[in-house]
C-alpha cells in the first residue's frame, strides 16, 4: 500500500537562518511580514502578506498573495497559482525555502509516527448503517390488508463510535421495488362499474316531463358523465393532474389574480440575480484595473470602504515614465476621503515623500498637489508611486483616493541665484494679488498660481532657502481659502439645479469661471463639467 502526505515540510535553503526545518501539518499556512502570518520574515523585500502554501487533498499548492516583489519558484515568477513537487524552491526576497512532503502510512487515523501493524486498540473505520434485507414479494389477497411499506420498519441500533461522524446509508432498491409493485397490484383491482345514466333515459321518457336541457359544460366536450368521472380520477392520480383540476376550478377573476402573483415573482427572481451578478458584469465592464499614471484624469477610486471602484486595503501602486529633455518637476494631483492624519504615506522609488492630508469638510471638492522634486525623479525610466496605508493590515480601515493625474513641468535653467530671484519675483505678485483678493474675483485664485509657480522654481534647486517653507505655508493656506470658496459656489449651483432653476444655475457657473480663471484649480473644470452635464 502506498502512503499519503500528512504535512509538509520548509528547510531555510539561503538566509539568516539557512538548513533549520519547518514543519506543517495544518491544511494551509501563509508567509509574511507581519505577526499574523504562519511564517514571519522580517526583511523589506517581503511583503505583509507574501505567499500562501495549502494542502488540497493531498496535492500541495502555493500562491503569491500580490506581494509587492513577487515570488520565485524554481527561479522563475511566479503568476496565480503552482502546483509543488518535492525538492521545489521558493524564494521570497533573500530567504529561499525547499519544499519537502511528509509521508505516512494510509491510515490517517493514527498518529503521525509509525505504529504497528495490527493493534487492536487502533481507531477503525465501520460502516454506519448495514444494507437492510430485501423482502420477498406477496401477492395482495382479497380482505387482507396491503404489507407495512418498507420505510416504516424498525431500524436494528447501532453501534455509536464517536471518533467516526454519523451517515446516512441509502435505503436499499429492492425494498421500494416491492411497495411500488403492490401498489400496482392494489389498483389494479377495479370497482365495480355502474351502469351508464344514458341507459335509464327510456324509464323516465313515459313521464310528461318537459326535456332536459343540456348543461353548456357537457356539451363543450362531448363527453358524457361518465366519461367526465373517469377522466377526472385519472388526473388526481398525478400531481400534474390535480394541478389542471385546480387550475380548472378557478374563477376568471381568480385566474387573473394568480396570474398576475406569478409573474410578479419571476420578474422579483430576475431582479435578485441582476443584483447578485451586477458587481462581476460591472467588473467586465469597466476593464482592467488603472496601473499607471499621466496627463490623462484617472477617475476610478482606490481604497477601502463604499463607494470604491477598486479595493486595495494595504496599498495602490502607480507606475509612470519620466521623460524630460531638461530638469523638470512631477506634480501628481489627486483627491482624497477617508483619511486620518498619518494614516496614508505616499513614496516614490522607496523614497518617502510624506502623508496624505487628512480629511477637510471640502474633501470632496479638494484637490491635493503633491510636488516632487527632480533629484528624486528617474529620468527616461519607469519610476513607482505608492499610496501605503500603515493601518492595514491588521486593521481595515476605509480610505479612497481617486482622480489621479501627473503633470511634468520642466523649470528654468538657470543657476542658484537667478532661480532664487525668480522665485522671490513669483511671491512679490501673490503677496499682492492676494491682499487685494476681496478688490477682484479672480485675485485670489492668481495669488494661489504664483505661489505654485515659485514653489516649482524652488523645487529646481538642491539646497532649498528659507524661503521655501514660506511659500509651501502660503500656498497650502490660500489653497484651503479656494476649497472653502470652491465649495460654498457648488452647493449654491446644486441648489439652484434642485429647484430647477438654470438660470441661476447659469450665473453661478460664470462666477466660477470667473474666480477659477486656468484650469491649474480643480475648480475651474469642475464646473465645465456640471455646465455640460446639465445642459448649460
Amino acid at each position: 500500500m502506498g502512503g499519503r502526505a500528512l504535512g509538509f515540510q520548509l528547510t531555510i535553503a539561503k538566509g539568516l537562518q539557512a538548513g533549520k526545518e519547518l514543519l506543517f501539518e495544518q491544511a494551509q499556512i501563509e508567509i509574511g511580514r507581519t505577526t499574523e502570518n504562519d511564517v514571519v520574515l522580517q526583511d523589506a523585500g517581503v511583503s505583509r502578506k507574501h505567499v500562501r502554501i495549502s494542502d488540497r487533498l493531498g496535492r500541495f499548492y502555493v500562491q503569491d498573495l500580490g506581494s509587492a516583489n513577487g515570488t520565485l519558484v524554481n527561479d522563475a515568477p511566479l503568476s496565480g497559482e503552482r502546483e509543488l513537487q518535492n525538492g521545489d524552491r521558493i524564494a521570497l526576497g533573500p530567504v529561499e525555502f525547499v519544499f519537502k512532503e511528509v509521508v505516512s502510512e494510509d491510515d490517517a487515523t493514527r498518529p503521525f509516527m509509525p505504529v504497528a501493524d495490527e493493534d487492536e486498540d487502533a481507531t477503525r473505520l465501520i460502516r454506519r448503517n448495514q444494507p437492510l434485507p430485501a423482502e420477498p414479494r406477496t401477492q395482495l389477497e382479497p380482505g387482507k390488508a396491503a404489507p407495512q411499506p418498507a420505510s416504516f420498519l424498525p431500524t436494528p441500533r447501532l453501534e455509536q463510535v464517536p471518533s467516526v461522524p454519523p451517515v446516512l446509508a441509502p435505503v436499499p432498491g429492492p425494498l421500494a421495488v416491492a411497495r411500488s409493485e403492490t401498489l400496482a397490484e392494489a389498483l389494479a383491482v377495479e370497482p365495480p362499474t355502474t351502469a351508464p345514466l344514458s341507459r335509464a333515459a327510456p324509464a323516465r321518457a313515459a313521464a310528461p316531463t318537459a326535456p332536459a336541457r343540456p348543461s353548456p359544460a357537457s356539451g363543450a366536450d362531448g363527453l358524457s358523465a361518465a366519461d367526465k368521472a373517469r377522466r377526472r380520477r385519472e388526473l388526481n392520480e398525478t400531481l400534474g393532474g390535480q394541478l389542471a383540476l385546480w387550475w380548472l376550478g378557478l374563477s376568471r377573476g381568480g385566474k387573473l389574480v394568480l396570474s398576475t402573483v406569478v409573474l410578479l415573482l419571476l420578474a422579483g427572481m430576475v431582479g435578485g440575480l441582476a443584483v447578485v451578478f451586477r458587481p462581476s458584469l460591472e467588473g467586465l465592464s469597466r476593464g482592467p484595473e488603472p496601473t499607471s499614471l499621466g496627463l490623462q484624469v484617472v477617475t476610478d477610486s482606490f481604497g477601502l470602504g463604499e463607494g470604491v471602484t477598486w479595493e486595495q486595503p494595504d496599498m495602490k501602486l502607480f507606475d509612470f515614465e519620466f521623460v524630460s529633455p531638461t530638469r523638470a518637476v512631477a506634480v501628481l494631483r489627486y483627491q482624497a476621503s477617508g483619511i486620518s492624519k498619518d494614516e496614508v504615506s505616499l513614496t516614490l522609488n522607496a523614497t518617502v515623500l510624506g502623508s496624505v492630508p487628512p480629511d477637510m469638510a471640502t474633501a470632496s471638492e479638494r484637490e491635493i498637489q503633491q510636488i516632487i522634486s527632480p533629484s528624486l525623479l528617474k529620468r527616461n525610466e519607469d519610476n513607482q508611486l505608492v499610496f501605503d496605508n500603515v493601518h492595514n493590515p491588521p486593521g481595515r480601515d476605509s480610505w479612497r483616493v481617486w482622480n489621479l493625474r501627473l503633470e511634468i513641468i520642466p523649470v528654468p535653467d538657470l543657476r542658484p541665484e537667478e532661480l532664487l530671484e525668480t522665485a522671490r519675483s513669483y511671491v512679490a505678485r501673490a503677496r499682492d494679488f492676494y491682499e487685494r483678493k476681496d478688490v477682484g474675483a479672480e485675485n485670489l485664485s492668481l495669488a494661489w498660481e504664483n505661489y505654485r509657480s515659485a514653489w516649482i522654481t524652488l523645487e529646481a534647486l538642491d539646497e532649498k532657502p528659507e524661503l521655501y517653507e514660506d511659500v509651501r505655508h502660503m500656498m497650502g493656506q490660500v489653497a484651503v481659502d479656494l476649497d472653502q470658496k470652491c465649495g460654498q459656489l457648488m452647493l449654491e449651483f446644486q441648489k439652484h439645479v434642485q429647484f430647477k432653476d438654470k438660470k441661476r444655475a447659469r450665473r453661478v457657473i460664470d462666477e466660477i469661471t470667473r474666480r477659477f480663471p486656468t484650469p491649474a484649480h480643480r475648480c475651474h473644470n469642475l464646473a465645465l463639467e456640471k455646465a455640460n452635464e446639465h445642459g448649460l
